[in-house]
């Protein structure tokens, strides 16, 4: 009986210490999934700069789950404005704005050099734009307009010693219906992982986990001489202010009382003066006719 006793206690204990071997292995667990892509800067660009889309790529896995033959890329895939939204595909026929020389942007790690567990690596690509309205829709001074990237995500995982591929792709890959499709509710219920995450169905997208879109703004700037006018004109009427102060309050300050006495009296001088016509003195208002 101690013997069996001592058995159940050991075997207890094993279970409380040790994770479940598919738990550890859960490649496309929400909780690393989310965390694979950090953005660091996006930027917002006028039409016809360029500039830097600064991010981070993550190994969220523990150090008994690496990442081998990692391929990720990165497109623009939608132009947004507050009004419309139009994609950016074969039918797109601006060449603006693009990612260095092409559309994508893609990084490899190979087998012989793999992503390690826990590791962060800061990738960057820069968006070049124009400032011609014929080369690039861009937003106005009053419209905010956006181009939204989308990021591709594929790499082999070891699952309980195979060599499993997994994907992960982020919004702008799947149509409208495809997304309608994935989170209906009767999709999702009933539905267990791995073919639903959350609110997802992952087997009507073909992906193993959803990763996160990102943008960058490209709009006119707001012209800043109306600012520059507002404070003259806000400084203009504080002093008008000041001067008709010490003509209400006269003796508080004499010079500047008397410098714009003289200059309201120069005012005066250049007004032009409407001449009065004489009046003749014999003239008597004529009487009316009386009538027949």
């Amino acid at each position: 009986m101690r013997a069996l006793a001592l058995l159940a206690a050991l075997l207890l204990l094993a279970a409380l210490v040790s994770p479940p071997a598919h738990a550890a292995e859960d490649f496309a667990g929400v909780s690393y999934v989310n965390k694979f892509l950090h953005m660091v800067s996006t930027p917002q660009l006028e039409p016809g700069q360029s500039g830097e889309f600064v991010f981070q790529f993550n190994s969220t896995y523990p150090a008994d789950m690496s990442m081998l033959n990692v391929h990720l890329n990165a497109s623009i895939y939608e132009y947004e404005t507050i009004d419309v939204a139009v994609p950016v595909d074969r039918n797109w026929t601006y060449p603006y704005p693009y990612i260095e020389s092409t559309r994508g942007r893609e990084w490899w790690w190979n087998a012989s050099a793999p992503v390690a567990p826990g590791s962060a690596t800061n990738l960057s690509f820069t968006v070049v734009t124009s400032a011609d309205t014929n080369l690039m829709p861009s937003g106005s001074v009053f419209s905010q307009a956006s181009y939204v990237l989308r990021f591709w995500l594929e790499f082999d995982g070891n699952v309980s010693g195979n060599l499993t591929h997994f994907r992960m792709a982020s919004r702008g890959y799947f149509s409208a219906d495809t997304w309608a499709r994935a989170t209906n509710e009767t999709a999702i219920t009933p539905c267990d992982p791995p073919w639903c995450r959350g609110n997802l169905n992952m087997s009507i997208l073909d992906v193993d986990g959803v990763l996160p879109d990102s943008s960058f703004g490209v709009k006119q700037p707001i012209p800043r001489w109306p600012f520059y006018a507002l404070i003259v004109l806000a400084i203009f009427f504080v002093v008008l202010a000041f001067l008709f102060w010490v003509e209400e309050n006269p003796g508080t300050y004499p010079r500047i009382e008397t410098w714009w006495a003289r200059q309201r009296g120069r005012l005066a001088r250049m007004r032009p003066r409407r001449r009065r016509k004489p009046v003749r003195e014999d003239a008597s208002p004529a009487l009316p006719k009386a009538g027949k």
